[in-house]
Order: C-alpha cells, then structure tokens, then sequence
C-alpha cells in the first residue's frame, strides 16, 4: 500500500489541509511547531481511532474533527475517512476502473467491542495485514523519538552479559529487583506480610471500580436519559399540536375579527347607503314635487316674481271683465225687451183687408139685396183692424225708442269699459303677461294658487337647501356601491369552504381568554422544555464520557491483566530464582572446593587434594 494522500479538517492547529504525496520517498520539511508530527500522528488517527479525543480537537473552535486518507495498491485505491470524536469511519475500496469493491460505513472506536470495529478491522488486516495499532506503531509506522534507545551501550551490554553466563551475576540484588517489581504492582506478599501502602495493581483495581461505579452511573443516566428524552418528545409533540391549534386559534379569531370588521363595515356602508338612498329619494321627491309645482306655476300664467301692482291690475281686470258682462246681460236683456216691442206684423190686417175686399166683391155679385151691409161691415171690420194696428205700431215705436236709448247709454259704457280694458292690455303687455281676457281671468283665479305654491316652492327650495344636491348624493351613492360591491367580493373570498358560524361578539373575549390559556400553557411546556433540555444536556455532559468510560475501563482492564501476568511472572521468576539460588549456595561451595581439590592435587602432586571453603571464600 501506498499513502497518497492525506485530508485534515479541524485536525489540531489545521484548519482543512491536504496533503499529496507521490511514489516513493516523500520528505516533509516544516519549521519546530509547523505540524509535522500533527501531520504524521493524523495517520494512525485514520486508521485505528484516538483514545485521547481531546488531543487534536481543533484550537480555539467548537466542532467536527475529521481526517481522511487515500492509499493506493495496484489496480485499486482505498479511501479511509474517520470523525475522530464519533469514530464513524467510512472505508471504500475501487478498482482502476473506480468500480466499487468494498464499502463499510459504521463506528469503530479505539476500544469498542461492536461487530462493526470486528468487520472494519478484519479489512484492515487484509489491506494492510496489521490490525493493531502497537504492531502498526512498531513495525510501519515510526512516531516522533520512536527510533531513540536511551542508555543504549549499556542495555546490550547487560543483556550480552546475562545471557552469555561470563559475567559475574549479583544474584541477591536481581532478586531484590524482582522483588521490588513484585510489590511496584502489588502490595499482597506471598512470601510474608503484606505492604500496607496500595501498589498499581491496588490503585488499578480501585480506580476499575471507581469506573464501573460511574459506569453503572452512566447506565441509569442512559435509562434516565431515555426517559427524558421520550418525555421530551411527548412534550415537543404535544407543544407543537398546541402551537398549530393557537395558530390556527389565531388565525381563526383574526378571521373572525375581520369577518366582523367587514359586516361593521358592511352595516356602516349599508346605513350610509340607506341614508344617501333615503335622501337621494327625498332629493328627488322634492325635486319632482318643485318640477311640479313650477308646472302648477306656470299653468297659472303668473310670474314666478310677481309685481306688487299686478294684483291690482288683475284685479281692476276683473272688475271690468265683471262690469263688461254686466252691460253685456244689459245690452242683451235690452235688445231682447227691444225685439219683443217690434212693429206689428202687417200680414194679418192685409189678409183681413184682402178678405174683405173679397167679400165685398162677393157680395156684389152674388149678394143682391146684403151687399150694402156686407159692404159696410167689411169695411168696417177692415177699419178696425186698421186701426187697432196702428195705435198698436205707435205704442212699441215709442217704448222701442226709449229701449234704443237704454242701449245707447249701455254701449256708452262699455267703450268706456273697452277702453279701460284696452289700457290695462298695454300695461300688461309692457310686463309681458297674456293681455287675453280668458288669462287675465285665469290669472285673476291664479292668484291664491300662485302665493300658495310660491309657499310650497319656498319650502321645497329651504328643504333642497338643507339637504345634499342631487349630483352629490349620486357621487356618494355610486361611490357606496362600488365600496359595497368590493366589500361583498372580499367577504365571499374570506368565506371558508365549510359554512360555520361567526363566533358572536359576546363570544369573542371567552375565545381570547382561551387562546391566553394556550399561550400560557405554551410558555409553562417551554419553560418545562427548557428545564428537560438542560437536564438532558446535563445528562448527555455526564453520559459523554460513557464511551471514554469504557475506553478507560477497557485499557485499565488490558492494563491490570498485563500486571497480574506481570506479577505472576515475577512471582514464579522470584520463586524459581530464589530457589535455585539457595540450591546454589547449598552446592556451589562444596563443587568449587572440590574443583579446588582437584587442581591443587594436580599443582601438589597429590599432597594436598581436598580444601574446605566458607562462605567468605577462606580456605583452609
């Protein structure tokens, strides 16, 4: 496998940072404190997870903290992208082609036991054939001061020395040093008393149940947590059903409101409209009613402003019109009485005449001896008659004669009254009234008419005056219609699709002090809300550390097995040391005498073949 490269983001001192590198050697060269190490630690960070999560948080910001790396091997290219405080790790593998092989998305943290790490790290193994991060620290990966042996000479040395058996060996001192690794890990002697002051393997077990206390802690945190957050997610549901019902609460009651508005505004328009109406008909009654009355008026064949003298003149009419008839019925009367005394009719003594004329010729032929007498009565009947005609033709001649007269003097006056007549014309004329006697007298009959519909005229005028003019009023009325008219359209749009009934004034305020007992039932489950969410961060604060628990609790397990085998081991090397070292001091005496013995024989040719060696070394 070969490292192409590397992602930083939020990654200690980096911001978001790649790195390329190519095939072969690639050297990074940076001043002290530039992230070089940073760099390279971000490596195992990818591949295996941080146990110290705080270590590269970001400096100075609060957030994500994510690597990446890309490594090429062949025909394929993998690419490894790990959050370093979740430990979600995202793993894909693609071929030349960049057709994908392999994909694992999942957590693995550094001390997880989850089926996930199991799978991730067995894809480790197969790409990289390491699957854990000490091996990979100490065989492909090399840190900072990895490469530094401290005291060097004198470790190979020491271990030339102890395993080559051509040095000399204080034995009391390696037990004493055994002995002392023995109780550094524990304080239970099992050769003696025990120590009293706690060791590491003491302080590990105690510091194990210390963790397992905040452990089980943790888990009733968990349980509690849970708890909350289901009490939360009632609350936050049952919140928000009471905010859509307050909005909807609001949006009803501001219909509501409007709905009334409109109808208020409606009535008040309605009310205007009937009192333009109202007046507009009264307008135009009285109107009509003056059209009307200037109709009358004119019919009376008066002007509108009379003139103070044409009551007088009228007047003055009248009487002659008066004194006229009044010689006229005279005249008539007269000529009447005057055709009643006419000269008898002359037809009835001439027939009388002629009869007798006849008879009288009769009687002279036929009459014989009566003709004389017959003579004298004709003619005396004849005479008679005569004369009663004539005294009568002069009695009617002198009563016609004074009738004649009668008449004169009648005719007499009425030129006078013509006369008059006739300058009353002109006087009318001059002020351009009807100079006929027929409007004269329909004039002279006008009068009280004419002052009484002045009267109405000057009422109906005092009543306009109060009230709008025509033009005005149907200005408004139209203005009134058209607002009606928009009014009506704006109410039919606001109407819902469901008829309801409009909540009725009265009932409005019971409505508000509802949607009041909402709002502060809302603000009591924020406030509620708000004390389960700190709690719940509070808990989620204490909970955070469950995992870096039982990270911890994982390496102080590894760590207290390592020193119970550490410690067994150093108790069977103790045991087994200290007794082949009695052993050895039991024997080693009486065979290095004997070795003596044998080497002085040889040097004193067998004089002296044994010697006796104490434990200082004297011989004797």
């Amino acid at each position: 496998m070969i490292l192409r490269s590397l992602e930083l983001k939020h990654f200690g001192k980096f911001g978001e940072r790649n790195f390329d590198f190519r095939r072969g050697l690639n050297l990074v060269i940076g001043a002290n404190e530039s992230g070089k190490s940073t760099m390279m630690e971000a490596i195992p960070a990818v591949l295996f997870g941080l146990r110290d999560k705080d270590r590269y948080k970001p400096w100075g910001r609060q957030g994500s903290c994510e690597a990446a790396l890309a490594l090429e091997n062949g025909g394929c290219t993998v690419r490894i992208e790990r959050e370093l405080l979740s430990d979600r790790v995202q793993l894909v593998e693609r071929d030349d082609l960049y057709q994908l092989l392999y994909q694992f998305d999942g957590k693995a943290a550094p001390q997880g036991r989850s089926s996930e790490r199991t799978e991730y790290l067995d894809q480790l193994n197969r790409l990289l054939a390491v699957a854990d991060e000490d091996i990979f620290r100490s065989s492909l990966f090399f840190g900072q001061g990895d490469l530094e042996l401290a005291d060097r000479n004198g470790l190979t040395t020491r271990l030339k020395a102890l395993l080559s058996g051509f040095v000399e060996v204080d034995y009391d001192r390696v037990l004493t040093s055994i002995s002392d690794d023995y109780f550094n890990i524990t304080r239970k002697n099992p050769w003696g008393k025990d120590k009293t002051r706690p060791r590491q393997l003491d302080e590990l077990s105690e510091r194990i149940e210390v963790l397992q206390q905040r452990w089980f802690a943790a888990e009733q945190g968990l349980k509690e947590l849970a708890s909350l957050r289901q009490q939360i997610a009632g609350l936050v549901e049952s919140m928000e059903k009471n905010r859509e019902d307050l909005t909807a609460g609001e949006r009803y009651l501001d219909w509501v409101r409007k709905q009334w508005q409109l109808e208020e505004k409606e009535g008040s328009l309605r009310k205007d409209y009937g009192r333009i109406h109202r007046e507009s008909g009264k307008v135009e009654e009285l109107e009509q009613r003056r059209v009307g009355l200037e109709k009358e008026l004119a019919k009376t064949g008066l002007p509108r402003e009379m003139p103070e003298e044409l009551p007088p003149l009228l007047s003055e009419g009248e009487n002659i019109r008066q004194e006229m008839v009044a010689l006229q019925a005279e005249a008539s009367a007269l000529q009447q009485e005057l055709a009643k005394h006419a000269n008898p009719a002359w037809k009835r003594p001439a027939l009388i005449t002629a009869g007798a004329v006849l008879t009288a010729v009769l009687a002279g032929l036929f009459g014989g001896a009566f003709k004389l007498p017959i003579w004298g009565l004709a003619g005396l009947v004849t005479a008679v008659f005569w004369g009663l005609h004539l005294w009568h033709c002069f009695n009617q001649g002198g009563q016609r004669k004074e009738l004649q007269e009668k008449l004169q003097i009648i005719e007499r006056r009425r030129d006078e009254a013509k006369d008059r007549r006739i300058d009353l014309s002109n006087r009318l004329e001059v002020r351009g009234l009807s100079t006929s006697p027929v409007e004269m007298v329909r004039m002279q009959k006008n009068l009280e008419h004419h002052r009484q519909l002045l009267g109405q005229l000057k009422e109906v005028g005092s009543a306009l005056q109060v009230l709008d003019n025509s033009e005005h009023l149907s200005e408004e009325k139209e203005l009134l219609t058209r607002e009606l008219a928009v009014l009506g359209e704006r109410m039919e749009q606001d109407k819902p699709l469901r008829q309801e009934e409009l909540l009725s004034a009265e009932e409005l305020p019971q409505a508000e002090e509802q949607l009041q007992q909402l709002r502060e039932m809302i603000r009591q489950d924020e406030q509620q809300l708000f004390d389960l969410t700190r709690r719940e961060a509070a808990l989620q604060g204490e909970l955070s550390n469950l995992q870096q628990i039982e990270e911890e609790g994982e390496q102080l397990k590894e760590r207290e097995a390592a020193l119970l085998k550490q410690r067994d081991a150093l108790a069977v090397g103790y045991q087994l040391l200290s007794e082949a070292v009695d052993e050895f001091r039991r024997t080693y005496l009486e065979r290095f005498a004997a070795e003596i013995g044998r080497y002085l024989g040889l040097l004193t040719a067998g004089r002296y073949q044994k010697v006796r060696l104490d434990d200082d070394f004297s011989l004797s």
